[in-house]
């Protein structure tokens, strides 16, 4: 994802949604002080969704500490190793809590490793689920070593209908791998960004204005899409992991 041109540059609208996010919360309803959250993923974190989801987690009182790399997943630790990058950023931050999303880039084949046999597990190959959840877990309990708590965001919805099954298929293996232990959790977004009949949109109704909220590849967000998604899951993930 593009960087925005501009990071502090808000409209009112953005202003209000931000202000009534944050209003829906019990008065003084704040992360226990300074509670650490470690924030990892691929372009969507890189971009303005990890910029803002940040600003308004740190607006509830949490320390946030942002790792991603765009273009980056699960599938291919040849490119970049997550894992082992979970593992290195856990120990320079122990948080208490870490927040990831990862799947955009991950629709593919699975890259096991120099030498193995077999050396990739094509997409819709037997074992391409096994595999993928192993990775899912390796990654969650590299962050949660000592029970730490785990959040794992899913992809919203996305234009492409060939990506778009995929991004499916694999958020129904992020929640399954989250339900898994106590202290895993699973944010949905596929709804956010969808129309009330669960279809793919640009667009969302904001205050009887009609807002463009993804790019135009149907995949990644406009500023304001961004800010949207951020208002969106915040109060939800501090529901689940606020104190």
């Amino acid at each position: 994802m593009a960087a925005p041109r501009s990071l502090v540059r808000r409209t009112f609208l953005q202003g209000i949604a931000a202000g009534l996010t944050v209003s829906l919360l019990p008065r003084g309803a704040r992360a226990e002080s300074g509670q650490r959250i470690l924030m990892m993923g691929g372009s969507q974190i890189a971009g303005g969704l990890g910029l803002y989801l940040g600003k308004r987690l740190e607006e509830l009182g949490y320390t946030v500490h942002r790792k991603a790399k765009s273009a980056s997943g699960l599938a291919r630790p040849d490119f970049y190793d997550w894992q082992a990058e979970a593992a290195r950023q856990y120990e320079a931050v122990r948080p208490q809590i870490t927040l990831c999303m990862f799947g955009g880039n991950d629709g593919q084949g699975l890259h096991m490793g120099k030498g193995a046999d077999p050396q990739w597990i094509r997409w819709g190959e037997d074992g391409w689920d096994d595999e993928y959840r192993r990775r899912v877990e390796a990654f969650a309990s590299a962050v949660t070593p000592d029970g730490e708590r785990m959040v794992w965001m899913g992809m919203p919805m996305v234009r492409p209908t060939k990506l778009r099954s995929r991004v499916e298929h694999m958020n129904s293996i992020f929640e399954a791998t989250m339900g898994t232990r106590d202290g895993w959790d699973f944010v949905e977004t596929w709804s956010a960004l969808a129309t009330d009949g669960g279809e793919y949109t640009d667009h969302k109704q904001i205050d009887g204005k009609r807002v463009l909220l993804r790019g135009g590849d149907g995949v990644h967000l406009t500023v304001k899409g961004a800010h949207f998604l951020a208002d969106w899951i915040a109060p939800k993930v501090h529901a689940i992991v606020g104190g």
